[in-house]
């Protein structure tokens, strides 16, 4: 069994039964791919938008370059270890509807991590530097590498919510079963 997992929220219904969030984006802060702490604070609260037409049905964790999550699912991260988060209050609103809720928080998360076994990956695009953008048809995580870190992105596709086999344990006996804990091997991104 693998040690690491890729920390997803696909859903088993429909993608269209469920709100949609706009990108969350400001100029001057900096990315928040890039797994480091913001020299410029991003607006507080953070305003997310649900795009027009959504309904206002909400996932457990959204990943819209800042990943938006529950305060549910921040408690039970940090029960399980996970401290390297960056927390920004958070409102999403839909304006078609007049909907608002203040249940979500946008999280950096600290911490890229050069684990990618590049040699045992199925890579399939990137630069040959294999940093930021590597793009995956199933990825090897080397476990020296990724050492005991509870969390972090990948830093060959920071597009990746690496968790320790311990945080997934974890959070399916906290029973979110909104979301899904790929296998590395099995990812694509």
């Amino acid at each position: 069994m693998s040690e690491h997992f890729m920390l997803e929220c696909y859903m088993p219904i429909e993608w269209d039964d469920m709100a949609l969030l706009e990108g969350v984006f400001f100029a001057g802060v900096g990315s928040w791919r890039l797994g480091r702490r913001f020299k410029k604070q991003p607006p507080n609260p953070v305003i997310v938008e649900i795009s027009p037409g959504y309904p206002n049905d909400l996932k457990e964790m959204y990943y819209n370059d800042a990943i938006i999550i529950t305060k549910r699912l921040l408690a039970a991260l940090q029960e399980a270890g996970v401290d390297n988060l960056d927390v920004y209050p958070c409102i999403i609103v839909n304006e078609d509807t007049g909907f608002r809720t203040e249940d979500y928080v946008a999280i950096n998360l600290i911490g890229l991590v050069k684990a990618a076994d590049i040699a045992n990956s199925k890579v399939t695009g990137g630069d040959g530097d294999h940093l930021l953008d590597t793009d995956f048809d199933g990825v090897a995580i080397d476990p020296k590498k990724a050492k005991d870190y509870l969390m972090f992105r990948l830093a060959e596709n920071t597009s990746a919510i690496v968790i320790h086999r311990s945080v997934k344990e974890h959070l399916v006996k906290k029973g979110f079963n909104m979301l899904t804990y790929v296998e590395p091997k099995d990812w694509i991104g």
